[in-house]
Order: structure tokens, then C-alpha cells, then sequence
């Protein structure tokens, strides 16, 4: 993991450069100028593009669930009918189900009122985030809580 955190981190250095590039783009005093340095900007978006790829494929390739990550945290076993109590109502957390992991939605923004998008809390959503969600990057960001069985 020491290796994802370099590349984060030069990932970021490399995007403050761009910035750097984009402002003396506006400030240079010829066309030959800006050319050398719209090179450089590409050179830097490349690189950055890059990167990203090489974090996206070690992100694909690890083949435990972000719940079996989470090994601090003491496991938790849900079934349909546990879930469904953490609907979000009467002052019960939200949490919704998506291959096998159960994830807390209550804090989330796009779950408000523990609903998104006329889903609700409390359920397996599997089929649904399959159709809406292409990749697993929006459920990295989710707190994980357990386990559907």
C-alpha cells in the first residue's frame, strides 16, 4: 500500500504543477512560449493519466471485499430481515446492501432522508447500483458495516 500512497501523493504534487502551468500559460509573452509550455501541461496530464490507471488497476485487481479489508472492525452478519431494520426511520441508521456488503448511507449526502433516487435504505441494491454504477469507487467511499448472508 506504500506504493499507492507515493503515487497519491505525486499525483497531487503533479496536479499543483499543472495549475502552476496553466497560469503561466495566461502569463507569457508569446505564442512560441505558450506553445513549450501547453507541451509541458499535456506532458504533466499524461503522466497524471498515467497514474491513475496503474491505482485503478491494483484497485480491480484485489479480490477480497472492502468488508474483509476492514479487519479492525469486528464482523457483522445481516440478513434481509436484520437489514431492513436500518431503514433509516425511527432514529435507525441507514444502510443498504451492494454484493454481498452491508455500507452506512446515513451520513452521506446523496442518501438524505435515507432515499436516493427512490431507492431506500435497508435493502439489497445490488441489481440497482449494477444498472446505475459501472465501477466499486463510490462504494470505497462508504463506511463499510458488514456482511449480507
Amino acid at each position: 500500500m506504500n506504493w499507492e500512497n507515493d503515487v497519491r501523493l505525486r499525483i497531487k504534487a503533479m496536479t499543483a504543477e499543472t495549475d502552476n502551468y496553466i497560469n503561466l500559460i495566461h502569463a507569457a509573452p508569446c505564442v512560441h512560449t505558450r506553445n513549450i509550455l501547453l507541451q509541458q501541461l499535456r506532458d504533466k496530464i499524461n503522466e497524471i493519466d498515467f497514474l491513475c490507471g496503474l491505482i485503478f488497476e491494483q484497485v480491480n485487481q484485489i479480490s477480497v471485499s472492502p468488508f474483509e479489508l476492514c479487519t479492525n472492525k469486528p464482523r457483522i452478519d445481516f440478513t434481509l430481515e436484520e437489514l431492513a431494520k436500518f431503514n433509516g426511520k425511527d432514529g435507525n441508521p441507514a444502510y443498504v446492501a451492494v454484493n454481498g456488503t452491508v455500507y452506512d448511507v446515513t451520513e452521506n449526502a446523496a442518501w438524505a432522508a435515507a432515499t436516493h433516487f427512490g431507492l431506500t435504505a435497508g435493502k439489497d441494491l445490488t441489481d440497482k447500483f449494477a444498472s446505475c454504477h459501472g465501477g466499486q469507487s463510490i462504494l470505497n467511499k462508504l463506511k463499510v458495516v458488514g456482511k449480507l448472508i
